[in-house]
């Protein structure tokens, strides 16, 4: 394959909604259980006009993908190719309590295919003016609890090689919204599924943070 095969299905940025719950979290420091080693989260999307939106914009790219790929080979047929399952998904998701959400899959690799070391996912919240954290910062989010909600600014790829064929997505930034920190999230009599009367009603202030960048739409 050459790099003109695809010239005219460049990559696109996403933004998900601030309401996109995260889960399986490697934003900070790489999961390198198994290689190649890759920062890595799952993005939760409850249900919404938002998250349809997104989930269409998917879709969209897929098929234009699938039409390229018609296009560049017009011999091959579908079965000729050993695609990948797609990084999304409506789903149900019974951790997050969350009906026919959308589920994306997103990892960047800690190198390039020649070696190079990739920059990892810039990292914002509202304590820092709107600029990204450093690395003494981020250490915050190294364990990032389930339910913990964020925008993640994607780029939305294809690829066509020996190990299959598919589409990828890539966190290039995330903005913390509210951060639950891992393990906190069975702290009381309730989290444990015992019956609690007369429980407060916990309020959660989901007034967005003010944000300037020029690279993200935050």
């Amino acid at each position: 394959m050459t790099t003109k095969d695809f010239i005219d299905l460049k990559p696109i940025q996403v933004t998900t909604p601030e309401d996109t719950r995260l889960t399986y979290s490697w934003l900070v420091n790489p999961d390198d259980k198994f290689p190649p080693a890759r920062w890595q989260v799952t993005a939760v999307i409850p249900n919404s006009p938002a998250a349809v939106e997104l989930g269409e914009k998917l879709d969209t790219f897929f098929l234009d993908f699938k039409k390229a790929l018609k296009a560049t080979y017009p011999d091959k047929q579908k079965d000729d190719y050993k695609w990948n399952p797609l990084p999304y998904e409506w789903a149900d998701h019974q951790e997050l309590g969350l009906k026919n959400a959308l589920i994306l899959k997103c990892n960047k690799k800690t190198q390039s295919p020649d070696g190079r070391p990739k920059t990892p996912p810039i990292i914002f919240d509202d304590s820092n003016n709107g600029m990204p954290l450093n690395d003494e910062q981020k250490q915050k989010y190294d364990k990032i609890g389930p339910g913990t909600t964020a925008q993640i600014a994607l780029y939305v790829s294809q690829y066509n090689l020996g190990v299959g064929t598919g589409i990828r997505l890539t966190p290039a930034a995330v903005n913390i919204k509210n951060f639950i920190p891992f393990g906190s999230q069975a702290n009381s009599a309730q989290d444990w599924g015992f019956t609690v009367d007369n429980e407060p009603t916990k309020k959660h202030d989901a007034t967005p943070s003010s944000r300037n960048t020029d690279d993200f739409d935050f």
